[in-house]
C-alpha cells in the first residue's frame, strides 16, 4: 500500500488505528518521552502504525501508535 493510500484510507476513517488527524497525544517512551503534540499524519502501518506528530514548539517527531497516549482536550 502507498503513502498516499494509506493517508486516504485514515482521513477517510477506514483503518483500524488509534488515532485521527489532530488527536492530541502525548509521547510516553522514547527520546522524547513526555513531549506533547497533535497528530498530523499516519506515516506507516507496518510493522505498526507510526505516526508524525507536530510538537507544541512547531517541530515535529515520528512515533509509534504503542509510545503515545491521548490527551483529553
Amino acid at each position: 500500500m502507498t503513502q498516499q493510500e494509506i493517508e486516504t484510507l485514515w482521513v477517510k476513517n477506514r483503518l483500524t488505528v488509534a488515532f485521527r488527524f489532530g488527536d492530541i497525544v502525548r509521547v510516553t517512551n522514547s527520546e522524547h518521552a513526555g513531549k506533547s503534540g497533535r497528530i498530523v499524519a499516519l506515516f506507516t502501518l507496518d510493522p505498526y502504525p507510526t505516526y508524525v506528530i507536530e510538537l507544541m514548539d512547531g517541530s515535529s517527531v515520528v512515533a509509534v501508535e504503542s509510545d503515545l497516549k491521548s490527551v483529553e482536550q
